[in-house]
């Protein structure tokens, strides 16, 4: 019995990890050709399988590509989602929070290019990809009404507001960190230094 427990466990794992072959190979067709121009051949020549082992685990190239939607949205979660920082300490939770979404979006940036074109076209992945942006927003705008309510900052403009301020900030500063035309430190200070401003600090 525990051999065959066995054999189970490690076919789940060769499963697991050709679904990953899968969907890397699929990301980075989306990034390289967009969304239009990949194919399931393209995929599955990338990933070195048959198209029978893609219909395995995927149904499609839409769904392949929700799979991908899904984990740019999760990663901008984990961004967000701090430990063993004060919540009160706003300077330090912004900063952090602004160091760690620029990273998620300079790390997805090609991806959510080829996501805001498909969302003009396709409707689900516009609600996922409105999803993943509105809650992005209203998780910081949350926090700055946290803070509001206790007295700690005096925001210029609606929680709400400074929550997309904040989004479109990241945006704007992820290509020019992946260009090189500003580092990846100033671009968190200027940010920092704006939210401050924002929320009469």
């Amino acid at each position: 019995m525990t051999q065959g427990w066995s054999v189970r466990e490690d076919h789940d794992r060769a499963d697991a990890e050709r679904r990953r072959e899968l969907v890397t190979a699929a990301r980075a067709a989306f990034e390289e050709l967009g969304y239009g121009a990949t194919t399931i051949a393209e995929i599955t020549r990338r990933a070195g399988v048959s198209r029978a082992t893609f219909y395995v685990y995927f149904a499609s190239k839409e769904q392949v590509f929700a799979v991908l939607a899904e984990q740019v949205r999760d990663r901008f979660v984990r961004a967000q989602a701090l430990t063993g920082v004060d919540r009160d300490d706003v300077e330090d939770v912004l900063r952090r929070t602004i160091a760690t979404t620029l990273e998620a979006t300079v790390e997805n940036l090609a991806l959510m290019t080829v996501l805001n074109h498909q969302a003009v076209g396709d409707e689900e992945i516009r609600d996922l990809w409105l999803e993943i942006q509105r809650e992005a927003v209203h998780r910081t705008a949350a926090y700055v009404s946290q803070q509001a309510r206790a007295g700690h900052v005096e925001p210029v403009a609606d929680p709400e507001a400074l929550g997309m301020m904040g989004a479109g900030m990241n945006d704007r500063y992820a290509p020019l960190v992946v260009s090189g035309a500003i580092t990846t430190e100033a671009a968190i200070e200027e940010m920092h230094r704006i939210w401050m401003a924002c929320l009469g600090r």
